[in-house]
């Protein structure tokens, strides 16, 4: 009989710690009007692909312009009066404002900490200010309030973030989803335009049984299988959560990755496989040596070129080794003997046997056991 086989070995095994759950976008926006208008313009279409900050629709945004300007106009105005009625003499305040400022600043702290209430600084505040003014204190802030100065500013400000509001524009790179509006359309505020959603930095959210939280640590390696693309992924904890689920005793585990290419999508279901106990120096065979017959374990070993039985007692495993606790009948098993692997449901103690190949078994844990 033609047979594979690979040989015992001793090294560290890593017992996994199994979770299921879902692969989830990190970063979804609902993006809004933030005022109500008719849009002028759309520049995106449904599933298109956009980066930070792009600029994605826009409101009709006369009216605020108009604003813009006028706000403007009466600001060159106010200035124009102030610098008659200074006639060319600098605007500052007197000496003493900056102290009053610290004196009022020493005030907000002391309502901070608790030692006045808000009512009595606002009494100090009106008594500081009402002797400031008295004194020629703030003078820069009455002229400007006087000539209009101020308030032209403000309105000036305000009609320009009027002007950025009548605008979305992308808080982050991804895809664009649910988008059905029109341009001509009017929109109220508040309204939704789309969604945003980043469809590469991505992240698997599995829930960990509370009873295998011990060795679990953020940093640490693991697998995590996407069956929807027969596919395994080399990733590691992000984030555990601080809290455990009082219905399903489990806790929140986040495993962070990128899809660059797409392939890995938000909505897919995963098994995350991580890194959690490990078992130094342990005599390991591939899990496909294992046999059971009449109820107890056994594998083949090789010697020549006949199989030979060996019962044993398994210890701890994981998806590709077993643990040899202990050699019961027919040993001895050490590193280095070749076990058969493959097709070996039938075959017979002391059977004549050709090897076919000797395999040696991946071990997707060997990086970690190395760094580790």
């Amino acid at each position: 009989m033609r047979v594979d086989v690979c040989q015992a070995f001793r090294g560290d095994l890593v017992v996994p710690v199994v979770a299921e759950g879902t692969i989830r976008a990190r970063q979804i926006a609902d993006l809004r009007f933030e005022l109500a208008g008719r849009i002028e313009r759309i520049l995106v279409k449904e599933g298109d692909r956009v980066r930070k900050g792009q600029l994605l629709a826009r409101l009709d945004g006369r009216e605020y312009r108009l604003r813009m300007e006028e706000a403007h106009s009466r600001f060159l105005k106010a200035l124009g009066q102030v610098a008659v009625e200074e006639e060319g003499r600098p605007l500052q305040d007197e000496p003493g404002s900056a102290s009053l400022r610290q004196e009022m600043a020493q005030l907000a702290e002391m309502e901070a900490r608790g030692e006045i209430t808000r009512a009595e600084r606002l009494e100090r505040e009106i008594a500081l200010g009402t002797k400031a003014v008295s004194e020629g204190g703030f003078r820069r802030e009455l002229v400007e309030a006087r000539s209009g100065l101020s308030q032209a500013r403000a309105d000036e400000e305000q009609a320009r973030l009027n002007l950025e509001k009548a605008e979305i524009r992308a808080p982050f790179a991804g895809v664009l989803t649910g988008l059905t509006l029109a341009e001509g359309e009017w929109v109220n505020a508040t309204q939704a335009f789309a969604t945003l959603v980043d469809d590469v930095d991505i992240e698997a959210d599995v829930g960990v049984l509370e009873s295998d939280l011990g060795d679990l640590e953020v940093g640490r390696p693991a697998l995590l299988a996407v069956p929807a693309l027969g596919d395994t992924l080399h990733v590691q904890v992000d984030v555990i959560s601080p809290r455990i689920d009082s219905a399903s005793r489990t806790c929140q585990v986040l495993l962070r990755l990128r899809s660059e290419d797409g392939r890995v999508k938000p909505g897919m279901f995963a098994r995350a496989f991580i890194a959690g106990q490990v078992l130094r120096d342990r005599l390991l065979v591939p899990r496909e040596a294992i046999l059971t017959r009449d109820g107890r374990p056994l594998l083949f070993k090789v010697e020549g070129d006949r199989s030979k039985w060996v019962y044993v007692r398994l210890g701890q495993r994981n998806d590709l080794f077993v643990e040899i606790d202990r050699v019961l009948q027919g040993g001895p098993l050490e590193a280095g003997t070749p076990v058969v692997i493959s097709d070996h449901l039938t075959l017979a103690h002391d059977a004549l046997i050709k090897i076919k190949r000797t395999v040696t078994p991946p071990n997707a844990w060997a990086s970690f056991q190395q760094e580790d």
